[in-house]
């Protein structure tokens, strides 16, 4: 499986890391996140690229085989309230974006053994585009 390149800030790296450390039980989502923290480049949250997905982004994307983007916003699991168009980072879709930049794709396994695509069409809100670095 072919992996992109991913752009994380310290800020959301931290707090991921932090969040990780303190579940009873890894799920495979969240091993895999912690993978991709791993190898993931990591800048400041000021020197984040425009284009990139972070945490409470919203982003439109494509998940095949659907050819039609949805818009998620990404949000960590104490901020989840199932609105419409939240996507917890420790879903599988939600893991599979972060760090991604518009028009990178990545392959990501579910719990079930499938493979799932995911396409960035656009990154639409960036909290660190808008200068938001809480």
């Amino acid at each position: 499986m072919q992996r992109p390149t991913i752009v994380i800030s310290q800020q959301d790296l931290e707090r991921l890391e932090t969040m990780l450390e303190h579940q009873s039980k890894l799920t495979p989502t969240m091993q895999h996140l912690e993978d991709e923290l791993a190898r993931a480049e990591v800048v400041a949250p000021k020197d984040m690229p425009a284009n990139v997905v972070t945490m409470n982004a919203r982003v439109s994307i494509i998940i095949a085989p659907a050819s039609e983007p949805t818009t998620i916003t990404l949000v960590y699991p104490h901020d989840f309230l199932g609105e419409k168009g939240q996507v917890n980072v420790l879903a599988p879709v939600g893991a599979a974006i972060l760090g991604l930049a518009e028009g990178q794709e990545i392959e990501w396994p579910q719990p079930d053994g499938h493979i799932m695509k995911v396409k960035i069409e656009r990154v639409l809100y960036q909290p660190e585009r808008e200068g938001n670095y809480l």
